[in-house]
């Protein structure tokens, strides 16, 4: 009878190292090594083990904050020894840690003779460390990661970066005639901007209004939309056609009208969520339909995986974010912040927060990306893509989205 297969790791900061193999070898139990940096990660992979349905014992060695040679082989020699007493077959991945800590947990790989590997983000392979044999059984001889695609999901590899929730998204395909509209009729989406963010708009320079009674108002102040963009929103349930002119939904009225009139001791709560849908209405037709055109191009493209659009990410019982866009490329997390740009838009300081909120989801593999529908001209372009270049994040604008070769590296 086969002996359970027992991984013996190196934690790293950086999880997609530990991740690939779990999910590639799917052992029975795991021992993971760990610094005082790294002990919260070897939970995190746990989890996000389970998360990809593989369910295994994880056995924590804690190691010195700056673990040497010897102090690495003799921890790894005991995971080995450990393993074969509780009837495991033990096979190491040397990959994580430091320079001392890898060459430590090689050293006792060809010591004990036992499989081992290094996991290649660059190449996107594992490779063999060549102290049996067996390594190639155990990876039928295919040393890629290509089996392993199927297997990763955006939670997945959120949850070993310590996300703990990452929720579905919401399905673009009912907003593409919309969202196409508006990307192919240039005068309808500038007019359609103008009517909610210009200086006679519905909101003026994006100032909403600030109190119930303000937002009553607004409900009944007809929208200047031309026809063919008032009609489709209408059709999607973002506006209302009144006869005279398009308006926003009037779903939240009495709930606007009770808060206006009364004071309720879960205000704040009641009040954002009265005013969500209509947030909502003016924020897609006001550059959120450009989100829409990039998933849209994305899944065309045929490179990412569970392409999520307008997903939350955060804490289970704590605060969370709304990202544009998250995708599987590969084995990396792809991250997309979009905007619609123009003359006014501040860009250049937007990058360094792609750069954070990519690594804080997937860490530093994350593939991340900039969409700007319309990105800035001369200098200040210029100075936009210089910065881009440094920080690792790719620029995509209408220009290119639809390229074969937009998202490509």
């Amino acid at each position: 009878m086969t002996r359970p297969l027992h991984l013996i790791q190196l934690v790293s900061e950086q999880t997609m190292p530990n991740l690939l193999p779990i999910l590639r070898l799917r052992p029975a139990s795991v021992t993971h090594l760990v610094t005082p940096r790294t002990a919260a990660r070897s939970r995190h992979l746990g989890d996000a083990a389970r998360a990809a349905g593989i369910h295994l014992r994880i056995d924590v060695v804690n190691l010195s904050a700056m673990p040497g040679i010897p102090e690495t082989c003799g921890a790894v020699n005991d995971a080995i020894s450990q393993a074969r007493e509780n009837g495991g077959s033990p096979v190491l991945n040397f990959t994580g840690g430091t320079k001392l800590m890898s060459i430590g947990a090689y050293a006792a790989a060809m010591q004990t003779k036992i499989p081992s590997f290094y996991v290649d983000t660059q190449d996107d392979c594992f490779v063999n460390g060549g102290a049996s044999p067996e390594m190639a059984v155990l990876l039928d001889n295919d040393w890629s990661f290509t089996p392993l695609r199927n297997q990763i999901r955006v939670d997945t590899l959120a949850i070993a970066n310590g996300v703990e929730r990452v929720t579905g998204g919401k399905s673009w395909k009912d907003a593409l005639p919309l969202a196409r509209h508006l990307f192919d009729h240039h005068a309808d989406e500038a007019a359609t901007h103008e009517a909610f963010h210009g200086p006679a708009g519905i909101f003026p320079h994006g100032r909403e209004p600030r109190t119930p009674a303000d937002w009553v108002k607004a409900l009944d102040r007809p929208i200047p939309l031309p026809p063919a963009v008032g009609k489709a929103a209408t059709a999607l349930g973002l506006l209302r056609d009144s006869g005279g002119g398009f308006l926003l939904p009037d779903a939240p009225r009495e709930e606007l009208q009770h808060l206006a009139a009364n004071k309720v001791p879960n205000f704040h709560v009641r009040y954002f969520g009265a005013v969500a849908p209509l947030q909502a209405a003016a924020t897609f037709l006001t550059g959120g339909w450009w989100e829409v055109i990039v998933a849209e191009a994305m899944a065309a493209a045929g490179l990412f995986r569970d392409i999520r659009w307008s997903c939350h990410v955060g804490q289970r019982e704590g605060p969370d974010m709304e990202e544009d866009i998250l995708a599987v490329d590969g084995v990396q997390l792809a991250y997309v912040s979009c905007k619609r740009g123009g003359a006014k838009a501040k860009l250049l300081p937007l990058l360094e927060e792609v750069r954070s909120r990519a690594n804080r989801i997937g860490g530093t593999f994350t593939r991340r990306f900039l969409a700007v529908c319309e990105p800035p001209r001369g200098r200040t372009s210029t100075n936009l893509q210089q910065r881009a270049r440094e920080l690792g994040v790719h620029i995509v604008t209408r220009e290119t989205v639809r390229s074969p070769s937009a998202f490509l590296a």
